[in-house]
């Protein structure tokens, strides 16, 4: 089965090395990924700080989903 805690784990491993190899603005780096085995989906969550900048901390949440 794709959608279950194990892949949930890879998911986000694989964002939070991307992020912190290729974005050097970004601090405070938080990653969730949320399996919905009923929905075949994942619930992605980014939380993070701009370096820099004087802005509150950012929170970003998207869907990923099967496109088959």
């Amino acid at each position: 089965e794709f959608v279950d805690y194990g892949n949930a784990s890879i998911i986000q491993t694989q964002i939070l090395d991307s992020i912190e190899n290729f974005e050097e603005r970004v601090d405070n780096l938080i990653v969730e990924v949320i399996p919905y085995i009923d929905n075949n989906s994942f619930e992605v969550t980014i939380i993070f700080d701009i370096v820099g900048q004087e802005f509150p901390t950012q929170e970003y949440s998207f869907l990923l989903e099967a496109t088959r």
